[in-house]
This record gives C-alpha cells, structure tokens and sequence, in this order.
C-alpha cells in the first residue's frame, strides 16, 4: 500500500478494559474484576479490501468490532475510518459505515422488507427519492425483490439476514462491518449470502471487515484473515499462508487455527 488514501480502517493499540462488579451476598462481599477484552491491537484494512477476523468466542472480536462502530470506547488507543477519528468525530464516521451484528435485532417485524430500508435510510438522511431507488436496487441484490412488501415476521432466518445486508448498504457506506453475518443458518443459506456479498463488494468497491468463528466462512470470503485470541491478534495473512506458517500440523485451517490459539499446546502438555 501506498498513501494514507489506500488505508480505510486503522487501529493503533487499541485496548479495552471491562470493570465486572459482582453482586454482594449474605455470605461474600461484591468483588470487583478487570477483564481486558483488547490489549494493544493494531491492524490495517485497506480501500477495497475484504478482511476476515477469526477468533474463539470470548477472543475480543465483538469488542473490535463495537469500537470500530462507536458503539464502544477503547480504554486506551486509537482508531480511524477513512482518515475519521473514531474518539474525536464518532457522528461523522458513523456515516462512513454500514454494520450487521450478530443476532441482529435491528430490523421493525411489523414492516415490509421495504419498508425497513426506507425507514432505516431516512434515519441516515438518505433523500426520499434515492431512497426509494437504493431499496428496490438492494431487494433485487439480494434476492427479496418478491417479498419486497412482505412484513418481516413472515422471513425465514435467510431472509432476515439478506434483508440485514441490503440495510447494511442502504446509505451507500465506505466500510461494512460484520460480526457473524451468517450465524445461524444451514449451508445452503450461508452460501447464498456469500455469494451475494461477494458480488456486491466487486460492485461497490466497500471494504470489509468480517469476524467469523466458522472455518468455512473464513476460507470462503476473506482473502486475508487476521487470528485473534484473548485480545491479542497472534497471526494474520491469507488462509494458505496461515496453514503454511503452522507447520505440518495444520493440514485444514481449523488445525491453524488450533494452534496458533494455544489448544494444541494446552492438549499435549
């Protein structure tokens, strides 16, 4: 890379401590627990890129991925969205992205597919009129176009997460961030949305981050994964060059990832 133009998402040793209060008991006094859930991240995504961060529950990737958001404030660090400062200007930045979080709830059930994206398009100040041309160009996209005007309640879990996507896109975003965009569904349906992912990244040129614990996802979308666990991230590159660099033990990605997280140590000692 070369240019502050051709980096979209940096971080600079991001870190995140969560206070845990517990309650106090008849018999146990309430203690108070640090948790570091980040410890000194940094990473780089660039314009256009399509990169995947593959972690065990608990590694920190919902933690990252909140605080690239706005939704979280690091504890120490830095980070910037197409040259944004996330601390100093979050309003502007939030305009810059397009988010799906796992176990997304963000859509009104009530409401047709189209009607979601034209609520959640006015809230971005989309105009009216782009609006309404943006939604039925997304519906299409992703595969709703015939249950454009069908309410919510009435989609299987596929389409809720297609209709997630098409909001994700609706103001026209420079960044996508996705935290198990997938979760949940058969193979069949996690195929049909990377599938359609895939193919409106090429169109748009946005870039994305996408965390995953799914080993098929991280082979089949990112070109370059980042491995993160207990806050740390321990190895990044392409799948092969990850299998690669762990030797011959890891004949799968899954075997990496085994390794570079420490299990394979942990059942051999």
């Amino acid at each position: 890379m070369s240019g502050k133009e051709s980096v979209m998402i940096h971080c600079d040793r991001l870190s995140k401590t969560y206070i845990l209060r517990e309650r106090p008991s008849l018999f146990r006094r309430g203690t108070i627990r640090r948790v570091e859930a980040l410890k000194g991240v940094s990473l780089t995504v660039p314009a256009g890129g399509l990169v995947g961060l593959l972690g065990p529950n608990g590694a920190g990737k919902t933690t990252l991925l909140k605080i690239l958001s706005t939704l979280l404030v690091p504890t120490s660090g830095q980070a910037t969205i197409a040259g944004v400062d996330l601390l100093a200007h979050p309003r502007q930045a939030r305009k810059l992205i397009g988010l799906v979080l796992a176990g997304e709830r963000t859509m009104y059930w009530k409401l047709t597919g189209r009607e979601n994206l034209h609520l959640f398009a006015g809230l971005y100040d989309v105009p009216g009129r782009v609006a309404k041309k943006r939604a039925a160009q997304l519906l299409e996209q992703v595969g709703l176009q015939e249950f454009a005007d069908t309410p919510v309640e009435k989609y299987s879990s596929g389409m809720r997460k297609r209709l997630a996507l098409a909001k994700a896109f609706i103001h026209d975003p420079r960044v996508l961030i996705l935290d198990e965009p997938t979760s949940g569904l058969d193979v069949g349906g996690k195929r049909e949305v990377w599938q359609r992912l895939k193919r409106m990244q090429e169109e748009t040129k946005v870039t994305i981050l996408l965390a995953t614990h799914d080993m098929e996802e991280a082979e089949a979308l990112p070109a370059h994964l980042l491995i993160i666990d207990q806050g740390k991230i321990v190895v990044q590159g392409s799948p092969d060059e990850i299998k690669a660099r762990a030797g011959d033990r890891s004949s799968t990605l899954s075997d990496a990832f085994l390794f570079y997280t420490g299990r394979i140590w942990a059942e051999d000692s």
